[in-house]
């Protein structure tokens, strides 16, 4: 009788790296990300986000290394790792895009980061936070969100998933589409509490900052460049909508979409890695929509 060979390893993963900087003598600290199938997974402030264009790498990385094959999809890791890399817990030092790529190996292949890619880390759990204010020239600002992160905590959760057999967390239905955010992209600035005078001004993605997990852009008013988390962000001339926002579907086309034309529902958030808005549709599921299909409905009182 023929054996169970299971599901054969079809998906090309590979690691990006490019370096930061360096202390000589001491540490070198780099900016690791996750490619698989040619696209790439990397940790920010604002989650976890994927693209072609490896713009976290200002397009570019220093290294491409070849390690192997898996059975998982770039989908399977993201819908796995999005419940242990939730946007709003980035720490340069205790929660990095290094810390997502070596829980992310270990998922895939189950191999772990290489240590010098985490030098800095090791430096900076050692080192004051003075030290490393002082390094970064103010940038780093330990973050308390991260403070119970421990990455074998998360290797632990993978080990359990994968023993118990359950069938990996997968949406087949994702939409694929051009992010929001890539180097050159035109934005609009929205949502800023503490700096609201910039809400509603256009700028320019210029790079992507792995020490602080944010997205610097040149704003078209006066040319500063200033660094905003990806939720604060919309790409230029598109309807901007916020949580909790009523909207009414309209103009889909497929046989599918026109069913929920009509439709109304509320703004669950805005999704970057596919540039649709989540709408909860009212008494339904949540279906992911371009901007161009929603109407933004007033508020009732």
């Amino acid at each position: 009788m023929d054996e169970d060979v299971g599901p054969a390893a079809t998906n090309h993963v590979e690691l990006a790296a490019s370096e930061l900087f360096s202390i000589p003598g001491v540490a070198t600290a780099y900016h690791t990300s996750i490619v698989v199938n040619g696209e790439e997974f990397f940790f920010s402030d604002s989650g976890i986000f994927s693209d072609r264009t490896f713009a976290s790498h200002q397009n570019s990385p220093n290294e491409r290394i070849q390690l192997g094959y898996s059975i998982h999809t770039g989908t399977h890791l993201l819908r796995v790792m999005q419940s242990h890399f939730k946007p709003g817990t980035y720490d340069l030092i205790r929660k990095n895009c290094n810390s997502f790529s070596d829980c992310a190996l270990y998922f895939l292949l189950r191999k772990r980061l290489e240590r010098k890619y985490a030098a800095l880390e090791r430096l900076g759990q050692a080192a004051n936070a003075d030290f490393l204010r002082r390094f970064t020239k103010g940038m780093y600002k330990p973050n308390p969100m991260a403070e119970d992160f421990k990455v074998e905590g998360v290797i632990a959760a993978i080990d359990k998933l994968l023993e118990s057999g359950d069938e990996l967390p997968c949406d087949p239905e994702m939409p694929k589409s051009r992010p929001a955010l890539s180097l050159g992209s035109h934005v609009t600035v929205v949502g800023l509490r503490a700096a609201d005078e910039f809400n509603g001004q256009g700028a320019v993605i210029v790079r992507y900052n792995p020490v602080n997990g944010r997205w610097e852009a040149r704003l078209n008013l006066n040319g500063d460049i200033k660094a905003f988390r990806a939720e604060n962000l919309r790409p230029a001339g598109e309807l901007v909508l916020e949580p909790g926002d009523k909207v009414k579907i309209h103009g889909l086309k497929s046989n599918q979409g026109q069913v929920l034309n009509g439709l109304e529902g509320e703004v669950l958030r805005y999704m970057h890695d596919v540039s649709r808005y989540q709408i909860q549709i009212k008494g339904g599921e949540s279906k992911a929509l371009k901007a161009e299909n929603l109407v933004h409905l007033p508020k009732t009182e």
